[in-house]
């Protein structure tokens, strides 16, 4: 009889044992503590002997549909530009990075809550402030980085923003179907009660616009991004994109969380901020990427925040 995976295991044996042998001890001697945050199909978790903790991401085919092939693709990209950008910003990236069992298991350095890093937005106003501007700054700094066509083509850097936002039909479907225009303006509705005033004022906002079909035509006109020269936006999603596109999707980010990003909507990119509304949109009704996880909600929110920042700038 086949053995079923165990969904709940935070990481294989195989992983374990790639992460005794970094740590130079034996896997039973391994701590291990799950970690929040995020939306991934991949097995994830902090491993810990000692005084020394890394960061263990594994692709288990087992769990996937296709046998892991895009999620190894996504790992190996990740590993290759991470070390790239060790050489040229490695004030940016992680100080150590591994790829291992045939490229199955990524390790990092760990950069832990309990030593002062955050990883979720500050709740202090001027520490947000510090905060965004700090990452604004590395923005531009990495988009700057020029490579050669080999390097491109190596890295697979692909253009994600011309393949899946200036070709999305998202908004075109979102015009043309009343039914989906009502799916929508339900789950809004459903969003509403449990959301920060100002996100209630975007949601309710963005029903007003789902029902007034000229007005979503005059989105989708205006939703037409032009892939220039190539802007390494994040290392683990580098591609080529606008200027100001990694700048507009933290700052849609960080106002979804409550933050006043007045002092930066210099910084946005319009055509960006129109193509993620009929992007996240259509997206926010796909089913759950895993059972319990709330990516549809952070879409439909990231929507609605979107046609709020585009509307001031």
């Amino acid at each position: 009889m086949e053995t079923l995976p165990d969904c709940d295991k935070l990481l294989t044996n195989r992983a374990l044992q790639c992460a005794a042998a970094e740590l130079n001890v034996d896997s039973s001697e391994l701590r291990i503590t799950p970690v929040s945050g995020g939306f991934s199909l991949n097995r994830r978790a902090l491993v810990s002997s000692g005084d020394r903790t890394i960061f263990v991401k594994e692709v288990d085919a087992n769990l996937l549909s296709d046998e892991g092939e895009r999620e190894l693709g996504w790992l190996k990209k990740d590993y290759a530009v991470t070390r790239l950008l060790q050489k040229t910003y490695p004030q940016y990236v992680a100080d150590w990075t591994e790829l291992a069992d045939d490229g199955h298991v990524l390790m990092t350095s760990s950069y832990a809550s309990s030593d002062g890093w955050l990883w979720q937005p500050p709740t202090d106003n001027s520490v947000a402030e510090r905060y965004i501007s700090t990452v604004i700054t590395a923005v531009r700094e990495l988009e700057k980085i020029k490579l050669p066509q080999e390097l491109i083509e190596e890295l697979q850097l692909q253009p994600f923003v011309a393949r899946e936002l200036g070709l999305d039909d998202g908004i075109d479907q979102i015009i043309a179907d009343a039914d989906i225009r009502r799916r929508l303006i339900d789950n809004y509705q459903k969003l509403l009660p449990n959301q920060l005033e100002i996100n209630k004022r975007r949601c309710q906002a963005i029903i007003e616009l789902l029902e007034k079909r000229d007005e979503l035509i005059d989105i989708s006109v205006h939703a037409n991004p032009q892939t220039g020269e190539l802007k390494l936006v994040d290392w683990n999603w580098a591609s080529y994109a606008p200027q100001g596109s990694g700048a507009t999707e933290f700052l849609v980010d960080m106002a979804r969380h409550g933050h006043d990003v007045t002092s930066w909507l210099g910084e946005l990119n319009a055509e960006m901020l129109a193509s993620f509304v009929g992007f996240f949109l259509i997206r926010s009704l796909k089913p759950p990427l895993k059972p319990g996880d709330n990516l549809r909600q952070m879409q439909a929110l990231s929507a609605a925040v979107a046609y709020d920042l585009l509307e001031r700038m």
